[in-house]
């Protein structure tokens, strides 16, 4: 009779993390043998603390490089620290090693740093939206083994992009050594006159500067005017229908951020430019200070991937989160105003995606308010610039009390009557305002 041979300690951990009794029960060897012998493997082993128990992980080298890729935080005076490693495990999944006290809100719902997939704050630096596409197509053609699409890149694309490429991305996390010795480069200074090869260079694929979401064409920049980091959105050139409609749009855009930092919550910084046929608007970034300062900044979209799985609407996730300990009364409360806002103002793209914080020690907080504009008037994808129209009795009613609701219906009706006042919209804009405010007939008593 034939007995099967035991397995060793590595082998047996390819199945997944396991107490130190588990291992014994598969290997055959004793409590002080099976200690050893994890010793001996060193890097090779994670440790996951579970409570007062450890269970241990076989890690692998991944993303072109090691199995512990150092995770770097910046602060607000630009200063990296390495806080936590990165251990992929074999058997599939991530670990989060930390080396020192860092916010137990990284560690993800686990609350022990083990992942199924990248860290959430991790995965939210992908590539997406318009420059998201233009950064896979360049990196297609240099990498044959990278999808042109970025909706199918793997882990590990993603990873590997992020350590080739993430020491300028939204936020203040870089992962990699490559990445954080790149870090010291100063960003190179521009001024508005070359906002206009910009959009030229973005448009054929060249990518300047960090990587940021949304289907709007953009660019990032360092503003030598300001000495600070902008997102740069801009119109279509010349005077056709879809370059009149995307320029309303964005001057929409100015005019909800004013609105909103003097009345709701702080508000992304905006100005709008007019060179060669195209409206720029600039925006300050609130994850950057100065040369080289960062905060954090993580989309509430994979917060809520990692921690309350709701998949839409703000008010909703933001109270989940609550619920959790893990967001302050207040920012729900933020986060309802802006949503009843936004419908008022028809905003249409009020995804989860769209609404930002940043991590307090054991809390998120809210993040300025940014890309609040009137979507509902948007070309069609197929390119079709329809009449304007917004019906506001379409609006559901907000989970607020009525002083707020009566002033957000004002702020909105101030809203309209300052884009009609505007001397840059689009003449059919403006016939389409003078027909009378949008949301005049919610003032009525």
């Amino acid at each position: 009779m034939s007995y099967p041979m035991p397995l060793s300690i590595k082998e047996y951990l390819k199945r997944g993390p396991s107490t130190s009794k588990e291992i014994q029960a598969a290997t055959g060897l004793s409590q002080s043998s099976v200690a050893r012998r994890l010793r001996e493997l060193g890097d090779n082993i994670a440790h996951i603390q579970d409570g007062r128990s450890i269970r241990y992980a076989a890690t692998c080298n991944a993303f072109g490089v090691n199995n512990k890729i150092p995770l770097g935080l910046v602060d607000h005076l630009g200063k990296i620290s390495v806080v936590a490693y990165l251990r992929p495990l074999i058997h599939g999944g991530y670990l989060l090693q930390p080396v020192t006290n860092i916010s137990p809100l990284l560690l993800g719902e686990s609350g022990n740093g083990l992942y199924d997939d990248l860290p959430y704050f991790l995965y939210d630096l992908r590539p997406q939206g318009f420059l998201g596409r233009q950064i896979s197509r360049k990196m297609a053609t240099h990498l044959e083994a990278f999808p042109s699409d970025p909706r199918q890149w793997t882990n590990t694309h993603i990873g590997k992009y992020l350590i080739s490429n993430g020491d300028d991305l939204p936020g203040n996390f870089i992962l990699g050594e490559q990445s954080i010795l790149r870090l010291t480069r100063r960003p190179y200074g521009v001024t508005e006159k070359l906002y206009p090869k910009l959009a030229e260079d973005v448009l054929k694929g060249e990518v300047p500067g960090s990587s940021a979401g949304g289907e709007q064409p953009k660019f990032t920049a360092f503003s030598s005017l300001y000495e600070s980091h902008v997102i740069v959105k801009f119109s279509p050139k010349d005077d056709t229908d879809i370059a009149k409609r995307w320029r309303d749009i964005l001057i929409t855009e100015y005019h909800a951020a004013q609105i909103i930092n003097d009345n709701i919550c702080p508000a992304a910084q905006t100005r709008f430019l007019e060179a060669e046929g195209r409206l720029f608007l600039e925006t300050q970034r609130f994850d950057r200070l100065g040369v080289s300062g960062r905060y954090s900044m993580i989309s509430l979209q994979v917060i809520d991937n990692e921690f309350t799985g709701l998949g839409h609407n703000w008010v909703r996730v933001m109270g989940a989160l609550k619920e959790r300990g893990i967001v302050r009364d207040q920012d729900v409360h933020v986060a309802g105003q802006l949503l009843y806002f936004g419908q008022l103002i028809h905003n249409t793209d009020m995804h989860l995606g769209n609404l930002s914080l940043f991590v307090d020690g054991e809390m998120f907080k809210l993040l300025p308010c940014y890309d609040m504009c009137s979507m509902g008037f948007a070309p069609k994808s197929v390119g079709e610039v329809g009449p304007f129209f917004f019906d506001t009795s379409e609006i559901s009613d907000p989970e607020l009390n009525k002083n707020d609701i009566t002033r957000l219906r004002r702020l909105a009706y101030a809203f309209w009557e300052n884009v009609l006042g505007d001397e840059h919209i689009s003449s059919e804009f403006r016939a389409f305002l003078s027909r009378g405010n949008p949301v005049a007939s919610l003032l009525v008593d």
